[in-house]
C-alpha cells in the first residue's frame, strides 16, 4: 500500500497530468465545425421523434453513447462549437488522467514488471512522464481537434476504467471488480469498436500475472457475456455486409483487396502507427498506406521485438507492446474494407496508451537526473509545439481539407471537402475548380460522385444556370439514389423555376415535380429537417395551407433553437394569415 504522503502527491501529480492535457489542447475551443461534426451532431435529430433510438440497432457502425454525448452538448451548446470542443478537451484530461493510474497500477504488479523495486519513488515518475507524454503527443490532435474523433477518447476512457477494475479484482477478488469491468466495456463498446481488443489485453495480462485458471475463465466467460448483450442491443447486419461480394454497395470488404498483397498493406499500416508513434511529422487527415521497405521493416519488428521479450521474460515491456498491437488490431481490419479510411491517425488514441507508458518507463530508467530531466524537457516541449501547429490546422475546414490536399493531392475526398469550404468562403470559382479535380481522381466511390455533382449543382442553381443544375442534379441521383441532400436540393430547383412559370397548372405542375423528389428525401430520412422545411416551402405556394403548416409545425418540433426554426415560425405565421385571407401588415 502506498502510504498518506504518496497518497497526497499522487492527487497532486493526478492534477499536474490533468492540467497539462487541459492547456495543451485548450486552444482548440475556438476551433470550428469541420468535415462531418454537422451531421454527427444532427444525427439523433434526423432519426424522427425518438432521438435515443440509437441505443436499438445500427449498421457498421454502433456507437451510442458517442451519439447520446453530442445530444447532452446539443441541449447545453445547440450549435456553438466552442462547448463541443471544451467536452472533447476535458474528456481527453481525463483519459491522461487515467493513463497516469493505469501506469501506477501496472507498475507496482512485480508479477508483471519485475524490473521495478516496490518502492513509492520508483513507481510515481514514471507513471507520471507516461502520462504527460499521453496529453502533450501530436498524434491525439484529430481525436480531440475533431468533435467527430470523441469517438476515440470515450471508448478508451471506458476501456481504462475496465482495465484499472480488472486490476483490482486481479488483486484483491472482488466480484464487485469483476463486474464494474463489464460495465466498463460495455460502455466502451457503446463508444466505438476497437473496444473488443479489452477481451485479449486482459487474457495475456492474467495469463503473465499468473492469475488462477478458474479465475481467468471466469473473467473471459464475463466479458463474452458483455459481447452477447452488445450484439443484441446492436440488432447488428454486419454478418450480411461480411458476405455481400466485396466492393458492393452494402458490402463490409473492398473490391481493391487481394489476398497476395493483404501482408503487404498490413505490414506498411503497422509500419506507419509505429513511425507516427515514434516521431509524429507530417501528419495527415487521409494518409496513403506506405509502400517504403524501410516502413514494412518498422512494421514487422514490434512482432520479433514481443516475441524476444517474451522469451526472456520482460514481462512489463511485453504487455505494452502486446497493448499496442491488440488495440490496433481492430483498426488494421479496415484495411480490408470499403467503409472508411484505411490508416488514420485517430486509431492510435487507444494504442497510445501502451506506448506512452512503455515511453515513460524507459525514460525513468535514466539513471542521472540531470540528463533524465533535460532529455524530458526536450521531448515535451517539441511535442507541444507540434500538437500546437497541428491545432492550428484544424481551426476550420478551409485550413483543414487546403492542408490535406496538400499532402494527399490524388485524394478525391480531400478535393471535395477543399471544393465545398470554398464554396461556402464564396469562392465559387476555386471551389468548382476543386470539385472537378475530385471528379478525376482514380479511387472514387459512387457516393462520393453523388455529393459533388449535388454541390456543382446547387452552384449552377445559385448562378440561376437551372438547365445544367438540372443536369447535375440528375447525375448526382444517377451516381447514388438514396443522396437525401441531391433529392431536397433537386426539389427547391424546381421550386425556383416555378417562380418565374405565370401559367398557374403549368407552375403547380413543376412545384408538384419538387414535391415528389423532397418526399422521397424525407422517406429516407423521416427527421431530415431541412426538407420538411422545404416541402412546407412547396405546400405554400400551391396553397395548400394545411400541409404546409404541418411541416412548419414538425420543423420546429424536432428542433426549437435552429435558426431553422426561426424561418419555420415566421412562415407559420403567413401561412395562417393566407388561410383566412388577411393580407400580410394589418
Amino acid at each position: 500500500m502506498l502510504n498518506e504522503p504518496h497518497n497526497k502527491r499522487i492527487i497532486i501529480f493526478g492534477l499536474i497530468v490533468f492540467a497539462v492535457a487541459f492547456i495543451i489542447y485548450l486552444p482548440t475551443i475556438w476551433n470550428r465545425f469541420v468535415w462531418d461534426d454537422i451531421q454527427l451532431i444532427t444525427h439523433p435529430l434526423n432519426l424522427g421523434k425518438n432521438p435515443y433510438s440509437f441505443f436499438l440497432g445500427g449498421g457498421i457502425y454502433y456507437r451510442p453513447f458517442l451519439h447520446l454525448s453530442m445530444a447532452i452538448d446539443y441541449s447545453f451548446w445547440h450549435l456553438n462549437p466552442m462547448g463541443y470542443h471544451l467536452t472533447n478537451v476535458l474528456l481527453h484530461s481525463i483519459a491522461s488522467l487515467l493513463v497516469f493510474l493505469t501506469g501506477l497500477l501496472i507498475i507496482r504488479k512485480k508479477s508483471v514488471n519485475d524490473e521495478f523495486e516496490n518502492k513509492n519513488k520508483r513507481i510515481i515518475l514514471p507513471a507520471l512522464l507516461s502520462a504527460i507524454i499521453f496529453a502533450i503527443h501530436p498524434i491525439h490532435t484529430e481525436s480531440v481537434a475533431w468533435i467527430s474523433g470523441r469517438t476515440d477518447i470515450l471508448s478508451t476512457i471506458f476501456l481504462l476504467l475496465a482495465f484499472l477494475s480488472f486490476l483490482i479484482y486481479s488483486k484483491e477478488s472482488k466480484f464487485s471488480g469483476l463486474i464494474l469491468t463489464c460495465i466498463f466495456f460495455l460502455f466502451s463498446l457503446f463508444s466505438k469498436e476497437n473496444a473488443f481488443s479489452l477481451i485479449l489485453i486482459i487474457l495475456i495480462y492474467s495469463l503473465l500475472i499468473d492469475m488462477p485458471r478458474k479465475k481467468i475463465a471466469l473473467s473471459l466467460s464475463s466479458l463474452s457475456l458483455v459481447i452477447i448483450i452488445y450484439f443484441i442491443l446492436r440488432q447488428s447486419k454486419v454478418i450480411n455486409m461480411m458476405i455481400s461480394s466485396p466492393g458492393t454497395e452494402n458490402a463490409f470488404f473492398s473490391a481493391d483487396i487481394q489476398i497476395k498483397n493483404i501482408f503487404s498493406i498490413l505490414m506498411g499500416a503497422i509500419g506507419y502507427y509505429f513511425q507516427k508513434l515514434l516521431l509524429p511529422l507530417n501528419l495527415n487527415l487521409l494518409p496513403d498506406i506506405p509502400k517504403n521497405p524501410l516502413i514494412f521493416l518498422i512494421g514487422f519488428s514490434p512482432f520479433l521485438l514481443a516475441i524476444i521479450l517474451y522469451f526472456k521474460r520482460h514481462n512489463f515491456v511485453f504487455f505494452l507492446i502486446s497493448w499496442i498491437i491488440l488495440t490496433l488490431l481492430p483498426s488494421l481490419f479496415i484495411l480490408v474494407s470499403q467503409i472508411g479510411s484505411p490508416i488514420g491517425e485517430r486509431y492510435l488514441y487507444l494504442p497510445s496508451v501502451g506506448f506512452c507508458i512503455l515511453a515513460g518507463f524507459l525514460f525513468s530508467k535514466i539513471s542521472n537526473k540531470k540528463l533524465l530531466f533535460t532529455s524530458f524537457a526536450i521531448i515535451a516541449i517539441s511535442g507541444s509545439f507540434l500538437t500546437y501547429e497541428r491545432i492550428k490546422v484544424w481551426e476550420n475546414d478551409l485550413t483543414l481539407w487546403k492542408d490535406t490536399v496538400s499532402k494527399s493531392p490524388s485524394s478525391a475526398i480531400a478535393h471535395a471537402n477543399y471544393g465545398r469550404a470554398l464554396l461556402e468562403k464564396n469562392d465559387f470559382e476555386q471551389g468548382r475548380k476543386e470539385l472537378l479535380i475530385a471528379l478525376q481522381q482514380k479511387k472514387i466511390s459512387a457516393e462520393l460522385v453523388s455529393i459533388i455533382m449535388d454541390m456543382l449543382g446547387v452552384v449552377e442553381m445559385r448562378d440561376k444556370n437551372y438547365q445544367k443544375a438540372e443536369s447535375y442534379f440528375k447525375e448526382s441521383l444517377k451516381a447514388y439514389s438514396k443522396n437525401v441532400t441531391a433529392l431536397s436540393n433537386f426539389g427547391i430547383l424546381y421550386l425556383r423555376m416555378s417562380e418565374s412559370i405565370k401559367n398557374e397548372e403549368e407552375k403547380k405542375s413543376v412545384i408538384e415535380k419538387a414535391i415528389s423528389n423532397i418526399e422521397k428525401a424525407l422517406s429516407i430520412s423521416p427527421g431530415f429537417i431541412q426538407a420538411r422545411f422545404n416541402l412546407g416551402l412547396c405546400y405554400l405556394q400551391i396553397k395548400e395551407y394545411d400541409k404546409a403548416q404541418k411541416y412548419f409545425e414538425s420543423v420546429i418540433e424536432l428542433d426549437p433553437r435552429s435558426s431553422l426554426s426561426n424561418e419555420a415560425m415566421q412562415l407559420l405565421l403567413i401561412t395562417e394569415f393566407a388561410k383566412r385571407n388577411i393580407p400580410i401588415g394589418k
